[in-house]
């Protein structure tokens, strides 16, 4: 058995799932499982990014032919990591680990899997920790990698990389080599390469050292914590109030690190980017700054919120009854009653579907005419939500805004021929 393996931890868990590479690390972890449990109580997963060709496709085929020796199951997922790092601007390493990410919390949070186990050992953790200083992380980038998250399962944690090489070696464990771990283009591997070992040569036990920093952090962390819960999601973001920016620094620092974490990864997440969020308390209410992953940070009236600034185009006219395609919504006008929106349907007819533009004006039902910004202020729609509005036009003139409210100009009367009763559902909620 590997020194170090929690074997304990392990045990804890019915059903695993076991992301495994085919590298080294992987290999001994899917080992020692075959050591300690049942092959019914645990699965394989093996993330293909098509980022390698033939070595990557090597690499799969490799983790699948001998799962399929072993009595294992495997489950490959195929996906295309630089499509993905293009469409959203991160870097190769960033969109890989993020993607990664994403597949492990939906095995988790399907019910797939209890946990799902990596083989980070004790030198990736070391690496991390220094990254994280490098960027200026604060303290929580020297908590390190914790065992147990509530998704990945790290059991290996405490194990060293002698610890490994010799399980291998002693086991005769099969293995592939991934030829990019010996290019210092990647950060971490130049962090691997080359700066680790000038620090080992000025100063031996870096990796006991750092792992002591690390313990003593995560329980000043943990104690921290206590006092640094002070968000909560409203409207698809994390909203940090105001007053909450009025405490002890270390405290304001230490909300903002927990309040990105439960939206994304903060690995990225950065000292400067922390004061910048900070700063926004003295902004005017609308301010925004950009973070890592395609985070943003808006100042509203009563809030810093914290959301992914993604904006949905809107395209279409309207034709008559019908479902409207809108990408990520579908604008529904039905003949049929429902508790939605009422209005003449023939005087929507060839109104446009769009995103608000400059200029557009909206008379309320009964109400006076107004800009549509000084009704999205009425009704305190906050800033970073009004470009994912539908609106429903003719000209600059607003007829329909179908997740809130119908204009004067389309409401229902006497001459009324046909109603339209309006309902917007999101693609993911069908």
């Amino acid at each position: 058995m590997l020194n170090g393996f929690a074997y304990g931890v392990v045990k804890r868990f019915k059903k695993l799932a076991l992301a495994v590479s085919g590298g080294k690390d992987s290999m001994a972890l899917l080992h020692a499982l075959r050591e300690t449990m049942d092959v019914d109580s645990f699965f394989v997963v093996t993330v293909h990014h098509n980022l390698r060709g033939d070595e990557g496709r090597r690499d799969r085929d490799f983790v699948v032919g001998y799962c399929k020796e072993n009595g294992i199951e495997c489950i490959v997922y195929e996906e295309d990591i630089p499509a993905f790092c293009a469409q959203a601007g991160y870097t190769v390493e960033q969109g890989a680990r993020l993607r990664r990410r994403e597949i492990f919390k939906s095995l988790v949070s399907d019910c797939k899997a209890e946990r799902v186990v990596t083989a980070h050992h004790l030198s990736d953790n070391v690496e991390s920790i220094l990254m994280h200083v490098f960027r200026g992380s604060g303290l929580k980038g020297l908590c390190g990698m914790n065992i147990d998250d509530g998704v990945l399962l790290r059991p290996m944690l405490e194990c060293t990389r002698e610890d490994i090489d010799g399980f291998i070696v002693d086991n005769e464990i099969p293995y592939v080599e991934d030829s990019t771990n010996l290019c210092v283009d990647y950060t971490r591997n130049r962090v691997r390469r080359e700066i680790i070992p000038l620090i080992k040569s000025v100063y031996g036990g870096l990796d006991n050292n750092i792992s002591r920093l690390s313990e003593r952090a995560a329980e000043i962390g943990e104690f921290l914590d206590t006092y640094c819960r002070d968000f909560q999601e409203k409207d698809g973001a994390i909203c940090i109030p105001l007053a909450a920016f009025k405490k002890p620094d270390a405290v304001v620092s230490q909300t903002v690190i927990n309040a990105v974490d439960t939206i994304t990864t903060r690995v990225d997440l950065t000292s400067k980017h922390i004061a910048a969020i900070r700063a926004l308390k003295d902004k005017s209410s609308g301010a925004s700054i950009d973070l890592p992953f395609s985070l943003k940070a808006y100042r509203q009236s009563d809030c810093i919120a914290l959301a992914f600034g993604q904006k949905c185009e809107y395209a279409g006219r309207i034709g008559g009854y019908g479902e409207y395609d809108l990408g990520n919504k579908i604008l529904i006008l039905s003949s049929e009653e429902n508790d939605g929106l009422v209005c003449d349907l023939d005087k929507l007819i060839g109104c446009e579907i769009r995103n608000r533009r400059q200029g557009d004006k909206f008379r309320r039902y009964k109400g006076g005419n107004k800009s549509l910004g000084d009704y999205f202020t009425d009704i305190k729609i906050p800033n970073r939500l009004r470009d994912g509005v539908i609106v429903v036009a003719k000209g600059n003139v607003v007829c329909l805004l179908p997740e809130y409210e119908i204009a004067d100009c389309v409401k229902v009367d006497e001459d009324t021929v046909r109603k339209a009763y309006v309902s917007v559902v999101k693609k993911e909620n069908r």
